[in-house]
């Protein structure tokens, strides 16, 4: 988003080409641990967005700020633009390999409230509502999509008001047992331990929620990588957090990681392999989390890359054969002065030895 970046000099990144992914597999939904390690990624391609967007009342919206996509099934999407009201709703047509064949009917929906939202998830085939997370309040708030109406809110586990300024609840996934949601803060809340800086990471709360009142709460202690290396250009503070989940079910997760430094390149981002179910809850500590070294979730890296690009929002998207499925990305500018884009990856599980 703008504002993580207000330190750095603007000018120099918009040289930088953007670029957006996407990643998921059918199996990893059942297969063992073992298996889930072994997939390979691939990139699809790119499609840009336009940089403007009519609302409903005609007036031009800069298409920009785009930091969390979901799923709606078939070939229907929606992403969120953080800082706004506005929730993007597209068509995006993908080929038998993952690529992206086109983008169309673009449409927005105004949200009744405005918030610092950074990330939303639905449940596929049934996108009456969307569930979107902001780091203002901060909240998991649920819309209805065909006319933005707000029907409610989940609480949050008490220890997010102590969340570091812009680096709340940034990312939202939904269980495909569709009784869960995933969220997870950005950087380590300042009651939990340092923000990432040179030479270290951070430390996060992978939080599982119930969507039903009454059902238990749990949260995952997680490690975020130290900001990737680069060739300072301009004064500011490197960064590295979690910007996305993807929910596989049975505790199983695919966290995305991003770092950005004020230099070349200017981002990286990392995927990894979670298995909750591997990890003790730690909703019990209420402060200094980066202390319990032991409480730590084991992950799996499964791809990592520095393309020049600040990709905020990775969801998963319809399967495309035998093992074998796609996810959608999508990219902030940032007020970078480049294109937004949606980039599609494939994912392939392979399970021979």
């Amino acid at each position: 988003m703008v504002s993580e970046y207000h330190a750095m000099d603007m000018a120099w990144m918009r040289t930088i080409s953007v670029l957006a992914w996407g990643v998921t597999a059918v199996r990893m939904y059942a297969a063992a641990p073992e298996e889930m390690s072994r997939l390979q990624v691939e990139c699809r391609g790119s499609l840009a967005l336009p940089d403007t967007i009519e609302d409903a009342g005609g007036s031009a919206i800069p298409l920009t700020g785009l930091s969390g996509v979901t799923w709606l099934g078939a070939d229907r999407y929606a992403a969120v633009m953080d800082n706004s009201r506005f929730v993007l709703r597209f068509r995006l047509v993908l080929a038998a390999d993952g690529a992206g064949r086109s983008i169309s009917d673009l449409e927005l929906v105004t949200l009744a409230a405005r918030h610092d939202y950074e990330d939303i998830a639905c449940r596929t085939g049934a996108a009456a509502d969307v569930y979107l997370c902001e780091e203002d309040t901060p909240a998991i708030r649920f819309f209805r999509l065909t006319d933005g109406v707000e029907r409610g809110s989940l609480p949050l586990p008490a220890a997010f008001r102590n969340r570091r300024p812009n680096r709340g609840p940034e990312a939202i996934a939904l269980d495909p047992d569709g009784r869960h949601l995933w969220t997870a803060n950005e950087e380590a809340l300042a009651t939990d331990g340092p923000a990432a800086a040179a030479r270290h990471g951070t430390v996060v709360r992978l939080v599982r929620l119930p969507i039903v009142a009454g059902r238990p709460t749990s949260q995952i202690a997680y490690e975020v990588d130290p900001p990737h290396e680069f060739v300072r250009l301009a004064g500011g503070t490197p960064l590295s957090g979690v910007v996305a989940l993807v929910a596989l079910g049975q505790g199983r997760l695919l966290v995305l990681e991003r770092s950005a430094g004020p230099g070349l390149p200017p981002f990286t981002s990392r995927l990894f392999l979670v298995d909750a179910t591997a990890a003790a809850d730690v909703s019990s500590i209420e402060r200094g989390l980066s202390e319990h070294r032991e409480a730590l979730v084991p992950k799996t890296l499964l791809w990592s890359d520095s393309l020049g690009l600040n990709l905020e929002g990775l969801c998963r998207g319809p399967p495309l054969g035998a093992d074998r499925q796609a996810l959608v990305g999508i990219s902030d500018n940032g007020g970078l002065g480049t294109p937004t884009q949606v980039t599609t990856f494939e994912v392939t599980a392979v399970t021979s030895p």
